[in-house]
């Protein structure tokens, strides 16, 4: 599995503060087969200067040097969250942030935390229309995602592609309302890519093989192998992402207990 979603560089945002945290991080998620980490820290935090790529290519090459030492069959691969910011485009260009495995076009984005921006779609399609492909982090924490599904089903006819958490699919890990939203999201068939968004090495670490037995026993192995594996390994490479072929082995008129098995997951995290 490849977890396109970390926070596994130290000392840099609200993520590990030290490189043995990151080691431990590292070897939980091999443990449950995940074999590539990007390394996605926030830009900016708290008044700290910002994030360059230089600095995220260095502390990457620093941490891979720990984990090759060790024997971790992990891979740590450069990135970056990415605000929505007007400028979005331009500062890619000029090489101030970095794509997804800073080898492809794939870029993960993540939405304001208040109101969706007025020139927010805007920017995507900007974007998109450059040739770069574009992944919005975990929609279904945002309130005007939760109260605006359209909005999101739009983006994903532009050509977004949207990545939900694990912890908002696991039961006990995230807020009722973002439990909703993620599933509404899958059983709209909307969501690319599953990633844990891993901030620590107990509360919010990286549990991507849990979440992935639970999507395997719920829509299947295919949709789980799509969303934990095959369409982070394409983002990753610059290959298109074909919504349809993600869930294409999942029918819209499923057997009834299948039906009962994600109510009582969608009831079971809602209760959490």
């Amino acid at each position: 599995m490849i977890d396109i979603h970390t926070h596994i560089l130290p000392g840099v945002d609200d993520g590990l503060q030290d490189i043995g945290e990151a080691l431990l991080m590292a070897e939980d998620a091999a443990s449950q087969g995940v074999r590539a980490m990007v390394a996605t820290p926030h830009l900016y935090w708290h008044g700290r200067q910002a994030l360059s790529a230089a600095q995220i290519r260095h502390g990457v090459g620093d941490l891979n040097t720990l984990i090759q030492a060790k024997g971790v069959p992990v891979e740590i691969l450069p990135g970056c969250e990415i605000p929505l910011q007007a400028e979005l485009l331009e500062r890619l260009q000029r090489d101030e942030w970095m794509s997804l495995g800073d080898s492809g076009r794939a870029v993960l984005v993540e939405p304001p935390w208040g109101e969706w921006l007025p020139y927010g779609k805007a920017v995507l399609q900007n974007l998109l229309e450059a040739g770069w492909m574009v992944v919005l982090a975990h929609p279904e924490r945002h309130v005007f995602f939760q109260r605006n599904l359209s909005l999101l089903e739009e983006l994903v006819q532009m050509g977004v592609h949207l990545q939900v958490s694990t912890g908002s699919l696991i039961a006990g890990r995230s807020e009722p309302a973002a439990a909703r939203c993620a599933y509404e999201l899958m059983e709209r068939r909307l969501v690319s890519v599953v990633a844990s968004d891993c901030h620590g090495i107990k509360r919010r670490r990286c549990d991507l093989g849990e979440a992935a037995e639970l999507l395997k026993r719920s829509y299947g192995q295919h949709v789980a192998q799509m969303l934990t594996t095959n369409v982070p390994r394409a983002l990753l490479r610059g290959e298109r992402v074909d919504l349809q072929q993600v869930w294409r082995n999942v029918p819209t008129d499923n057997s009834r207990w299948k039906k009962i098995l994600r109510a009582v997951l969608r009831r079971q995290t809602d209760d959490g």
